[in-house]
């Protein structure tokens, strides 16, 4: 329990699907179970989960009616989180933006000076991965990011901010919370499958890249089926399977309301992203007792395989690296003790909140 009654303020563009506002609403419930006054402003109407006791939530929705609106959208919602605050008639002492469009929409808005811009994935593999101009997304990120107050999830993202020209005026790495406790609790339930190795995440060739992972995994040779726990693109990822000749050896389950009792009753987890925000999956599975192999992408993964696990990473494009990593880790796993996770637990990211507020 902190000591002193801080009132937090975060403002998001959802709490809908997606593993931000589960982070979001994590770290809502850990400041307000040490005393904290918190409120969460959604600038949609899109809240799909359940609220932590001791959090207030508004919604803000905002549709634009035309072209100029659209045009003018960040303004334009900016105005309307404006027009609450002064019916609030009241100050936050931290005020924490997350995710894209919050960012644009905060930084046209009376508390542009005072806000954190919490970015939860590298901007600069979002934007400049996207089609248009390089050079127009770079200064994008540069005029929204440059000279402001800003957390990262990773060092990883802080890293690629400062190399785009992007400094921020103050940055601080807080990862995301990892509740150790409520994965142990769920994570004993049968699975219906035995022996294999797994990937837990959106099915998704851009970013996720399981055509990666799938090459890689015939070449590593091992005898384990490659489980898949996720949605996304199962016909495109389908056709791969049986062009590379392993329709007996992959199996796709689809999407699990509970993931880790198949990361606990996997023999690994693997990772082959271009990129990440955090990754939060290697750290779940850390305390699932599972051993990771992660692509070393920016970013995320180096800093959850730290120490001795750093020799779990490999490099992002190294597919016959990759193939190799799995036979060798699945030959002799590395052991996982909790100092490896508690860094992320509830406690420690809440203080890492708090002492914003000095």
């Amino acid at each position: 329990m902190s000591g002193n009654n801080t009132s937090f303020l975060f403002v998001s563009d959802h709490l809908g699907g997606g593993g931000a506002p589960i982070s979001i609403l994590n770290l809502a419930k850990a400041l307000a179970g040490r005393g904290h006054e918190i409120t969460i402003a959604v600038l949609s109407d899109k809240v799909w989960h359940d609220i932590p006791e001791g959090v207030t939530v508004k919604t803000l929705p905002f549709q634009y009616a035309n072209a100029w609106q659209k045009l003018r959208r960040f303004r334009l919602h900016a105005e309307k989180l404006d027009a609450w605050l002064r019916d609030e008639a009241r100050t936050y002492d931290v005020v924490i933006a997350n995710l894209y469009y919050a960012h644009r929409v905060v930084t046209e808005s009376s508390l542009a000076a005072r806000a954190w811009l919490c970015i939860r994935t590298d901007p600069t593999e979002a934007l400049l991965g996207k089609r248009g101009s390089r050079a127009r997304a770079v200064r994008k990120i540069r005029r929204l990011y440059g000279g402001r107050r800003v957390i990262a999830i990773s060092h990883g993202i802080l890293a690629s901010l400062n190399a785009y020209g992007a400094t921020p005026a103050h940055g601080e790495v807080i990862h995301n919370i990892i509740d150790a406790d409520d994965i142990e609790r769920r994570m004993h339930q049968y699975v219906e499958v035995s022996d294999y190795i797994v990937s837990v995440g959106r099915l998704g060739l851009r970013q996720k890249r399981y055509d990666r992972l799938l090459r890689a995994y015939k070449a590593s040779g091992i005898s384990q089926k490659l489980v898949f726990v996720g949605e996304g693109e199962l016909e495109n990822a389908q056709a791969l399977v049986r062009e590379l000749g392993l329709e007996s050896r992959v199996v796709f389950l689809g999407q699990k309301a509970n993931p880790y009792p198949y990361i606990r009753h996997a023999d690994l987890l693997v990772l082959a992203s271009d990129y990440e925000g955090f990754g939060r999956v290697i750290a779940e599975s850390l305390i699932c007792g599972t051993p990771v192999v992660s692509t070393d992408c920016p970013s995320g993964p180096r800093d959850i395989l730290t120490g001795e696990l750093a020799s779990c990473l490999v490099e992002t494009n190294d597919e016959a690296a990759l193939a190799r990593k799995l036979r060798e880790v699945l030959g002799a796993p590395p052991v996982i003790r909790p100092e490896h996770y508690e860094r992320f637990s509830p406690d420690a990211i809440a203080h890492r909140y708090e002492t914003l507020a000095g």
